[in-house]
């Protein structure tokens, strides 16, 4: 048996493979064999014992395609329509390019050559097996087309991304007098790329009656909405009579793509039926969206309205336990996972390797990534990038030199962990290597220089950016412009805003948070302010930016003014708002609201104060006299004073002339940083604002005895774009 059937695929092969029609005593030695292989219906087809166009539909419905075609090949009976579409449809599940071919070939052999629906059926296999040359060769010698012909071409065209040719064959096809459908519609709607062409197409269909048409509408929708005209989106979904859940949740997730979060939820809890798409889309907006601790919340009522999480909505709320590192939950899902049965699933395991791994589980990260069954290339890059971000540099680099492939993000992930540990030189070496670099490439290097304060530096790096073709996206922005923020460099800062404004891109509130906060820092507080309020719905870092920002200046009262809209905006504050808020205080002198919002830190917001918080009050007390307290403060202090503490302390006891605290505070910072010049300085200052002259040859004797020198102070200015930086050197 074995022997006969390898001899009748050698045949099979030799006669598919030069296209030639067997002769007369090939053909009995083939049916010879398929008896012999106990395939006797195969071998009736060719011999014509039974029905040919019904041997090769069974056959091809049993998935023995290629022995279908074979048989077509051999003969020259004509088939019924649906038997070629029946074959074409299987030339579909396979992606079966030639078997497409070796059909035509039959059909325009039989005389079908004219028949519009095989035409259409060739035209949408060729599409469907990714070969738009075939079919728009088809398409172009069709003597007669009918608005199906014209929509497969354009739901081709653009899915390929080909706008402007599928938008000119539905001028064409307007031109031929063919009126478009509904799946017209939703065909060319994706392919607009201007917003004139959008607004034109809605006239349009409007005209023809589609705007009520659910499927149209739905289009429209998820169009407007990615043009950022949500109120369009809005008009477009509420003019329509019924909507299906498809509708209900593509203007759901408009909302969630604008940063209009809040008004998604609204129209989520509107919805007559939800399924778990709805709830997956509105999780994940909250996560994108930094209000990680709501997508949370959402993710459990859920599970309480009894809906069942799939592999998105778990991907979704384990991204928002990895950003707020909410490992408990994490492992609870983790947990609900296993139970479902995903966690073989590759897009499970990449998920659960990034939030042990941003949670600082990377023991738990690298069991994941050992245990999964199979990997892809996301699968390694996201245990490299949690060994970045954990700071285990060296093992980050020994799974990339292991890794079977590397894309750009593999490398993206190295360069960005050593910029992330400072290693500045070597993110830089790596760089430069790239065999390839994208935005995330770019980005990763501007936002390393700039958060260990190297600002021009980072500016350099974006400034070579825009010399290549790779444009910017929200996070470079934020990073280019916390660069500007820290050089005070106003003039560039506004040159961001305007590019951002010009880019078109949708309002992304950590963009627009970082806008306030650079307008502050160079001193803008208006502009800031302006910035601010037009902020759709401030996440708890745009607050804290603003309120930081009034801190700043001295604006206490309108520092704690801010802070009250925030509490009642339902915005829950974190230590951050609480430092600024008490920065504030410190700031305008407003000893009792600082002691009041100091006390409310652990009793009403559940905060632990943290080591910053302690230095502001120490300055508080300081700044307003109050030394007695300050240093009875530092003492009743539950953790061990730092060097900032007792820094706070001694410049207060500068100011207000206390030799004596003054001496305390500079012995206990000498012993926490010995080599530091500030307390010298400041204990120096303090003798001779004192006339303590004898204190003051002591300190200046001890200074150069210790060889310790006053760091130089710099100021810096912008011209043309560019910050040179001063130095001044102690005389």
């Amino acid at each position: 048996m074995k022997w006969q059937w390898i001899q009748l695929k050698k045949m099979q092969a030799i006669s598919t493979a030069g296209m030639l029609r067997p002769l007369n005593s090939q053909k009995k030695k083939i049916i010879r064999l398929y008896l012999h292989c106990g395939i006797a219906t195969t071998a009736n087809a060719y011999n014509g014992a039974v029905g040919f166009g019904d041997d090769v539909r069974k056959i091809s419905e049993q998935s023995r395609l290629k022995e279908a075609l074979h048989l077509l090949y051999f003969s020259e009976e004509r088939l019924d329509p649906s038997t070629y579409a029946s074959l074409l449809q299987t030339c579909i599940d396979h992606k079966f390019l030639l078997g497409n071919k070796l059909i035509q070939a039959h059909i325009t052999q039989t005389g079908f050559i004219e028949d519009r629906f095989l035409l259409n059926t060739l035209i949408n296999t060729y599409v469907k097996c990714d070969s738009l040359v075939d079919a728009r060769r088809i398409f172009d010698q069709m003597s007669e087309r009918n608005v199906f012909s014209w929509t497969i071409m354009i739901a081709a065209y653009a899915k390929l991304g080909q706008s402007n040719e599928a938008l000119t064959l539905f001028n064409q096809m307007q031109q031929a007098a063919v009126k478009p459908d509904r799946f017209t519609f939703t065909s060319i709607l994706p392919a607009c790329t201007r917003l004139g062409d959008l607004q034109d197409l809605h006239e349009e269909l409007c005209g023809l009656g589609f705007e009520t048409d659910v499927f149209v509408g739905s289009a429209l929708v998820d169009m407007y909405a990615k043009f950022q005209r949500i109120q369009d989106a809005r008009s477009a979904f509420d003019k329509m009579p019924q909507r299906d859940l498809v509708c209900w949740n593509t203007m759901i997730a408009g909302y969630v793509q604008n940063g209009c979060v809040s008004d998604a939820l609204k129209l989520f809890h509107e919805m007559p039926n939800r399924n778990v798409v709805s709830w997956t889309v509105l999780i994940a907006g909250y996560a994108q969206n930094g209000r990680d601790d709501e997508a949370l919340r959402i993710f459990r009522e859920m599970q309480v309205m009894g809906t069942k999480p799939n592999v998105m909505t778990f991907a979704s709320v384990l991204s928002a336990c990895a950003n707020v590192k909410a490992l408990k939950e994490g492992k609870e899902i983790h947990e609900e996972i296993i139970r479902s049965g995903l966690q073989g699933d590759v897009f499970m395991g990449n998920a659960l390797i990034d939030m042990y791994s941003k949670c600082g589980e990377i023991e738990n990260a690298r069991h994941m990534f050992d245990k999964m069954p199979k990997r892809d290339v996301v699968s390694w890059n996201a245990m490299v990038g949690g060994y970045a971000r954990s700071g285990c540099i060296d093992d980050a680099w020994m799974l990339f030199q292991r890794m079977p492939v590397r894309d750009v993000v593999s490398w993206t992930a190295m360069v960005a962990g050593y910029a992330q540990t400072g290693n500045l030189d070597e993110a830089w070496t790596l760089f430069l290597k790239m065999p390839e670099k994208n935005v995330v490439s770019w980005t990763a290097m501007i936002s390393g220089y700039a958060r260990i304060g190297r600002s021009q530096e980072a500016l350099d790096i974006y400034r070579q950016m825009q010399q290549t073709a790779v444009r910017p996206n929200m996070k470079t922005y934020s990073s280019v412009l916390s660069a500007c923020a820290n050089l005070a460099a106003l003039e560039q800062g506004i040159q961001i805003h305007k590019e951002i404004i010009g880019c078109g891109f949708p309002p992304d509130v950590f963009v627009e948070s970082a806008l306030v906060d650079m307008y502050a820092k160079c001193g803008n507080l208006e502009k800031a302010r302006e910035v601010f309020d037009k902020i759709h719905q401030p996440v708890v870092g745009s607050w804290n930016v603003m309120i930081a920002g009034y801190a700043m200046h001295g604006c206490g009262k309108e520092a704690l003014e801010l802070f009250e809209q925030m509490e009642h905006s339902g915005t829950k504050p974190d230590p951050v708002t609480l430092l600024s808020v008490l920065s504030g205080c410190c700031h305008a002198g407003l000893v009792d609201e600082g002691r009041h919002y100091f006390h409310c830190m652990s009793t009403l917001y559940h905060i632990t104060p943290e080591m910053e918080h302690y230095g502001c009050m120490v300055d508080l007390l300081g700044r307003a006299g109050l030394l007695d307290a300050a240093n009875d403060f530092i003492n009743k202090m539950p953790i061990k004073p730092d060097a900032t503490v007792w820094r706070c302390f001694l410049g207060s006891c500068r100011t207000h002339i206390n030799v004596e605290l003054g001496e305390y505070g500079a012995e206990r910072l000498i012993e926490l940083d010995p080599d530091n010049a500030s307390p010298y300085v400041l204990l120096s200052n303090i003798y001779a604002a004192a006339g303590k002259w004898d204190g003051l040859k002591k300190m200046r004797k001890l200074m150069k005895d210790k060889k310790v020198e006053k760091q130089p102070g710099c100021s810096w200015i912008n011209v043309d774009e560019n910050v040179f930086t001063f130095h001044v050197e102690a005389g």
